[in-house]
């Protein structure tokens, strides 16, 4: 729990950023910079030669480019600012594996508990049969290349490759011979589509599962109260596999009780002011729990309707008696 409080859960941009920087290092660590940087034209290769000055050959270089024997890319050490260096382990080595140790850190503190209860997150589409999604996906794709077939891209690609004389139509068996023919579209034509289309979607409602259940959820019933104590039952269950996620729910719900507190406190406190004669500090507090945008409104018909069903109880018949009854009358 505390590594949990030290390493932050990480982002969608901190792992976006960590697969950057682990290409990034793998590439320049390995000395393969200058060859990227040369071939995508970014850099240059630094030409140097020697000139006589004064009777001394000196080596003069050209300024910017990559100079020789540099194969990696460093952080700068000195005011020159030269970002090319020898191939060995330098600051921003040590900076980019803490990162990476960092976040390799974060995930597995932050990784997904196993359900020990064997409750398993319910989806709304399931795989139901892997060999109807295959020849759903078969399907489309005979559909595609019969619409395109049929809308001449074909010969069109044909005609653009240069092979020969242009062509146009659709590409098939025409009077005993394959190739391309001038094609219009008929009845059988769109038949055949419809088809194709239509058994596409046959073979995805085969192969897949809707969970209607997920669509249409049963409706919760119960009062206010009753939800608070069953938040409460839930956080006892959930603390079993996952302390802190039972925790969150516990304190929801004493949120919510403190809440429904609230609201009686502010109705105990508008008929003391009412008593008092103090009318405006009685409206005040009446207005913030009626109406509709109250801050304690929620609560207040929270309240008010636990209090309705305060005391209401289904009735059962006794057993007893009647079977009293009914030894009376054999007797």
């Amino acid at each position: 729990m505390v590594l949990k409080r030290i390493f932050k859960r990480p982002t969608r941009l901190g792992l976006f950023g960590a697969t950057i920087l682990a290409l990034f290092q793998s590439v320049n660590s390995s000395g393969f910079s200058d060859n990227f940087a040369l071939r995508t034209g970014l850099q240059e290769r630094q030409s140097c030669q020697n000139v006589n000055v004064a009777g001394e050959l000196t080596r003069q270089c050209s300024s910017g480019g990559i100079p020789e024997g540099k194969e990696k890319l460093v952080f700068p050490e000195d005011l020159s600012f030269e970002i090319w260096g020898n191939l060995e382990v330098g600051t921003i080595d040590y900076a980019i594996v803490a990162f990476l140790g960092y976040t390799l850190v974060s995930l597995w503190v932050h990784r997904p508990i196993d359900n020990s209860l064997g409750l398993k997150k319910r989806k709304l589409v399931a795989l139901k049969s892997i060999r109807w999604i295959r020849i759903a996906v078969l399907s489309l794709l005979l559909a595609v290349l019969s619409t395109v077939n049929k809308m001449g891209t074909f010969a069109e690609i044909y005609n653009s490759w240069g092979f020969g004389t242009k062509t146009e139509g659709s590409l098939g068996w025409h009077d005993g011979s394959f190739g391309f023919q001038p094609f219009e579209w008929g009845v059988l034509d769109v038949i055949e589509l419809i088809a194709l289309y239509s058994f596409f979607v046959y073979a995805i409602s085969r192969g897949l599962e809707v969970d209607r259940a997920i669509l249409n959820p049963i409706p919760d019933n119960r009062n206010y109260i009753e939800k608070i104590w069953g938040g409460i039952s839930d956080a006892e269950r959930a603390q079993r596999s996952d302390f802190e996620g039972g925790a969150a729910k516990a304190n929801q719900s004493f949120t919510n009780l403190v809440k429904l507190l609230g609201a009686s406190t502010s109705l105990n406190v508008a008929a003391a002011s009412l008593d008092e004669g103090n009318v405006k500090v009685a409206f005040n507090k009446w207005k913030n729990l009626t109406h509709s945008k109250g801050k304690q409104n929620k609560d207040w018909k929270a309240l008010s309707e636990s209090l309705n069903q305060a005391g209401s109880f289904a009735k059962e018949e006794p057993e007893e008696e009647s079977g009293e009854e009914e030894n009376q009358s054999a007797v």
